[in-house]
C-alpha cells in the first residue's frame, strides 16, 4: 500500500484521467478529475461515501494516470476506458451490446438500404439506434412496398449479368442493376429520399409531397407515376401510428427516466424526433448501489452518449446530471453542434419524463420478473412513493401499525398491509396491548416487536415498507423494536395527522403533494389501520360489558352465562324476559333466574363498570 500511497502523493494538480489496479494488474476503477492531486488524495482519507470503495481500496495496489489538456478530454478519455477495461467498481452499462442501425449508403449512385451494428466513416446515413431488431425488419420489409429500394450485397455482379433477383420479380426492388427495368438514377434517389424522411419521423412532410406528385402527374397526364404516388400515400397511411405531437420543438431530443430496484437500476430513453415520440429504448445499470440519481445519469450519458456517433440535440432529465455543464461541453464536442442537458420541473417535458421512467420501471420489472419465473408489474404510486423517499427497491408490500385505546386499560394495536397498492386483508393481524398504557411509544414498540417476531419465523410475509401513524416518536419507538426482532433492515416512516407530514429516519420531515398519488396510498393504508383497531377495540368493550353484567349475578358462573346468553342473544333481551321464560329457555333455576332479572332490569346493570380488557389478556388474530 506504500507504493500506491506515494503514487497518490506525487500527483500533480491538473486534469485527468486515474486507473486504480489490482495486484495483477487488472483495472478496478477508472475516474476522471478536473485535479488529480486533491481528487485521488481523497481515497486515501478512509471516509468513503459509497462501500465499493471502500471494497476498492483494499483490493487496489498500483494506480495509472493519463493527463488530459481539460477536464473535457478527461471525460472523453474516461467513456473509452471504462467501456474498454470494464472495471469492477465502475457502475457498468449491463449487457453492453452494440444495437442495430438502418445503413442508407446514400454515397453510391443506387443506395442500398441494410441493418448493421457497426458504424463507418464510409459517407452512409446511419439511423438509429433501435432496440427491437426483429421489429424493425419486420418495418423494413413493409416500407419497401412503398419504397422498393435494394438490398442486395453483390450489386455488380446482378448488374455485370444484367440479371434481376427475385426481388425485383415481386416489386420490392426497381432494379437498378437491370437495363430493361431504365431506372433512373434521379428517381431512384427520389423514393431513397421518401424513405429517409419517413424512418426520421417526419412522413407528415412525405406525404405531402407524395400528395403534391401525384397533383402534378395527374396535370401532366402521367396516369401510372399518379397511380403509383396514390397507391404510396395509401401504403404510408396505413403504416402510420396515429400520435400526437408532444413537443412544440423540431430539434431532436432524448427523454431520460431512471428506475431502480436494489443495486439495479434501469435508464429508459424516449427518442424524441420532429416534436413525436418515435422510439424507445432501455439500459440496464449494474452496480448502482445507493448512488444518487444525478450520479446515474452522469455516468449513463458518459458511457452511452460518448460513444454514439451521432447525438441529439437536447437531453432531457429528471434530475440534473452530476457537472452537467462539464457533460454538455463534452457532448458538443463529440456531435459537432451545441448539445444541451436539461432538468424541467413542470409541463409537458416534466410529463415526458414522468413517461420514461415508468418505462424504466417496467423494464426493470420484466428483468425481475424474468428471473424468478414470475409476472410483476408496480403501480404508479408504488413507484412514485419509492422515488419520494428515496428507497431502494419499490416498497410492493407495506404494513401499517396503529394504537387504539380509551384510558390506561383496553388498548389494542392493529395492523394492515398492502400489496402494490391494494389491501390485503389475509395478512390483517390485531392484538391486545399488554403494557399499560397510555403510553403510545411503549406500545407501539410493543406492537412492532410482536408483529416482526412472526415475520422473522416465516409465518407472515416480509413488508418491503413498515408505516407507523404517528411522528418521531412513534418512528424511534418502532426503530427499538425492529432492532431487536428484525435481522435485516427495513424501510421506516411514520403518518402524522392533521399536516400529514411523512416521517424518515435520518432525513427531514417530507412533505408530499396533497394529491400526490403516494401520499393518498399512505393515507388509504393509515385510515384502513385506524378502522380496523376501532373496529377490534368496541368489539372487546361491547363484550366486557355483557359479560361484567353477568359475572356479578351471584350463582351465575361461565357455563350458565353461556346458557343465558345462547338463549336470549343479549343483556337487553333478557330485561325483558319473564321469571318462567328464563328458567323453561336457560335451563336454570328459578332462584338464579330472579336474581339475573333483578340484576339486570334494576340496581345491578347501573352500577355495572365497563371495564376494558385487562392488560394481561392474551392477544388474538384474524
Amino acid at each position: 500500500m506504500s507504493v500506491l500511497s506515494d503514487k497518490i502523493l506525487n500527483l500533480p494538480a491538473v486534469p485527468g484521467v486515474y486507473l486504480f489496479k489490482d495486484g495483477r494488474g487488472r483495472v478496478l476503477y477508472v475516474g476522471k478529475a478536473k485535479r488529480l492531486s486533491s481528487r485521488v488524495r481523497s481515497y486515501l482519507s478512509g471516509d468513503n461515501a459509497h462501500l465499493r470503495l471502500g471494497d476498492l481500496m483494499s483490493e487496489a495496489r498500483d494506480l495509472d494516470v493519463i493527463l488530459t489538456d481539460s477536464e473535457v478530454e478527461a471525460l472523453l478519455l474516461e467513456s473509452t476506458l471504462v467501456r474498454q477495461h470494464r472495471p469492477h467498481y465502475n457502475v457498468l452499462l449491463k449487457d453492453d451490446k452494440s444495437f442495430p442501425y438502418v445503413k442508407v449508403s446514400v454515397q453510391e449512385e443506387f443506395p442500398r438500404l441494410s441493418v448493421t451494428r457497426k458504424i463507418l466513416p464510409d459517407g452512409a446515413r446511419y439511423l438509429g439506434p433501435f432496440t427491437d431488431v426483429k421489429r424493425l425488419r419486420r418495418t423494413l420489409r413493409e416500407l419497401r412496398r412503398v419504397f422498393p429500394v435494394r438490398t442486395c450485397v453483390n450489386f455488380e455482379d446482378y448488374r455485370r449479368a444484367n440479371r434481376p433477383c427475385l426481388y425485383y420479380h415481386i416489386k420490392r426492388c426497381v432494379g437498378p442493376c437491370y437495363s430493361r427495368a431504365d431506372v433512373d438514377p434521379e428517381a431512384y434517389r427520389s423514393l431513397v429520399d421518401g424513405l429517409l424522411l419517413f424512418l426520421t419521423g417526419r412522413d407528415g412532410e412525405l406525404l405531402g409531397r407524395l400528395q403534391r406528385e401525384m397533383e402534378a402527374a395527374a396535370t401532366d397526364r402521367r396516369y401510372e407515376q399518379a397511380a403509383q404516388r396514390r397507391d404510396q400515400i395509401r401504403l404510408l397511411e396505413s403504416m402510420r401510428v396515429p400520435q400526437k405531437v408532444v413537443t412544440r420543438r423540431g430539434a431532436a431530443a432524448d427523454v431520460l427516466g431512471v428506475a431502480r430496484h436494489g443495486r439495479r437500476a434501469a435508464v429508459a430513453i424516449l427518442l424524441v424526433r420532429g416534436g413525436r415520440v418515435v422510439g424507445k429504448e432501455s439500459r440496464m445499470l449494474d452496480g448502482a448501489g445507493d448512488m444518487a440519481e444525478a450520479d446515474l445519469l452522469a455516468t449513463f450519458i458518459v458511457q452511452h452518449y460518448l460513444a454514439q456517433a451521432t447525438l441529439p440535440r437536447r437531453l432531457v432529465c429528471g434530475a440534473l446530471p452530476s457537472e452537467a455543464e462539464l457533460l454538455a461541453e463534452a457532448l458538443t464536442r463529440r456531435a459537432g453542434t451545441r448539445v444541451t442537458v436539461v432538468a424541467p420541473t413542470r409541463g409537458l417535458p416534466r410529463r415526458l419524463v414522468a413517461a420514461a421512467e415508468r418505462n424504466a420501471a417496467l423494464a426493470l420489472e420484466d428483468l425481475e420478473a424474468r428471473a424468478a419465473g414470475r409476472r410483476a408489474r408496480f403501480a404508479t404510486e408504488v413507484l412514485e412513493l419509492q422515488r419520494s423517499l428515496g428507497i431502494a427497491a419499490p416498497p410492493h408490500r407495506i404494513a401499517c401499525v396503529d394504537i387504539s385505546n380509551l384510558g390506561a386499560e383496553g388498548a389494542v394495536a392493529a395492523v394492515v398491509a398492502s400489496e402494490n397498492g391494494r389491501p390485503r386483508k389475509s395478512l390483517y393481524r390485531r392484538m391486545r396491548v399488554r403494557r399499560p398504557g397510555p403510553d403510545d411509544f411503549a406500545m407501539i414498540e410493543e406492537a412492532v416487536e410482536r408483529y416482526w417476531t412472526r415475520v422473522e419465523s416465516g409465518e407472515l410475509p416480509r413488508p418491503d415498507l413498515l408505516m407507523v401513524d404517528g411522528g418521531a416518536g412513534q418512528v424511534s419507538a418502532a426503530r427499538r423494536a425492529l432492532e431487536r426482532a428484525s435481522t435485516r433492515p427495513v424501510p421506516l416512516i411514520g403518518l402524522a395527522k392533521r399536516e400529514e407530514t411523512v416521517f424518515r429516519e435520518e432525513a427531514p420531515p417530507l412533505r408530499l403533494a396533497r394529491r400526490s398519488p403516494s401520499l393518498r396510498a399512505l393515507q388509504r393504508l393509515r385510515d384502513e389501520a385506524h378502522r380496523f383497531g376501532i373496529a377490534y377495540h368496541r368489539h372487546l368493550r361491547r363484550r366486557a360489558r355483557v359479560v361484567s353484567a353477568l359475572d356479578q349475578v351471584p350463582g351465575v358462573g361461565p357455563a350458565r352465562r353461556r346458557a343465558l346468553l345462547r338463549a336470549f342473544g343479549s343483556v337487553a333481551a333478557l330485561r325483558d324476559a319473564q321469571v318462567e321464560d328464563v328458567v323453561a329457555r336457560a335451563a336454570v333455576p328459578r332462584a338464579v333466574a330472579e336474581r339475573v332479572l333483578e340484576h339486570v332490569s334494576g340496581r345491578g346493570m347501573r352500577e355495572a363498570p365497563a371495564a376494558g380488557p385487562g392488560p394481561g389478556m392474551p392477544g388474538t388474530t384474524r
